[in-house]
């Protein structure tokens, strides 16, 4: 249904701005529809399972209703969506657009991204929905269940956060598709150096949806550490154990999440900044 409602409004609604006389589009306007259609069924793919997961008490357990979260933080998602449709805006009002090569292509480009914010909304609610829990002090206490709980946490904000990154990027990859197609047909394209700043700015709000969620789990983490892991203070006397007490807590924090593995940086990295990486794989790829 995603790709058929994508092919509808790229193919059959020829309502809008007429293209370019000039323009000469050639099979790179077809590559940037497959583009656009693609990624409409993969953001409808992430949607679904994005809010599959909200409503799995495994993800997060004690699951406030979502709608409370949004209550809740009401103003975070307002600042969230306001950083989504910034640089729309303001390339609208500063008139900074491709030159038309396809009937409507302004108003279609702003339903496509539309329907990309539409798909990170259960994903947004997710995040927070962790961030509040971690955040909960009430709902936790310390234990073996504490442990697995932090865990089921990091991965499933981990997997939200991949989630919402490739839904981003793939809304950037097909920003510079459009750009080289309108490069392609010989009219005035929007600056090469857009994309990449396209992808920097997105980058930075993914970072912004991310890293409330992952400190507040890193809080959770830290305090659990001490409340059960907390070490004596060193006297010669009683080294054996003080040693002990040290290796305990080394354990403790690697189960909790708090052992700095160089692995998991890594790839939180990458999913973080993956609409910049999608910018630069464009730009270098010629899409």
């Amino acid at each position: 249904m995603g790709a058929i409602a994508a092919y509808l409004v790229l193919e059959v609604v020829n309502v809008g701005r007429q293209p370019d006389p000039s323009a000469r589009p050639d099979g790179r306007l077809a590559v940037w529809q497959l583009v656009v259609t693609a990624s409409v069924v993969v953001w409808i793919v992430l949607g679904v399972f994005g809010a599959r997961m909200l409503r799995d008490p495994e993800t997060v357990p004690d699951v406030t209703s979502w709608r409370q979260i949004v209550r809740r933080a009401r103003g975070n998602f307002a600042a969230v969506y306001g950083a989504v449709a910034f640089p729309l805006v303001f390339m609208g009002l500063t008139g900074l657009e491709n030159t038309t090569i396809l009937t409507g292509q302004q108003w279609k480009n702003v339903v496509l991204h539309l329907a990309g914010a539409v798909a990170i909304l259960p994903l947004l609610i997710l995040v927070k929905q962790i961030e509040l829990h971690a955040d909960d002090d009430a709902a936790w206490s310390p234990g073996a269940h504490a442990i697995g709980r932090i865990s089921r946490l990091r991965r499933a904000l981990h997997i939200a956060t991949a989630a919402l990154g490739a839904i981003v990027a793939l809304a950037v990859v097909g920003t510079g598709a459009l750009r080289d197609a309108v490069a392609a047909a010989g009219v005035e394209p929007v600056p090469d150096t857009l994309v990449l700043v396209y992808g920097a700015w997105y980058t930075a709000v993914v970072a912004a949806i991310y890293i409330p969620a992952f400190w507040a789990i890193e809080r959770r983490a830290t305090r659990m550490l001490d409340e059960v892991a907390q070490l004596p203070d060193p006297d010669p006397e009683t080294a054996q154990t003080f040693s002990e007490r040290v290796a305990f807590r080394a354990e403790v924090a690697q189960q909790l999440g708090l052992d700095g593995n160089a692995r998991q940086n890594l790839e939180g990295l990458v999913v973080v900044m993956s609409p910049l990486i999608g910018a630069v794989l464009t730009r270098l790829g010629g899409l």
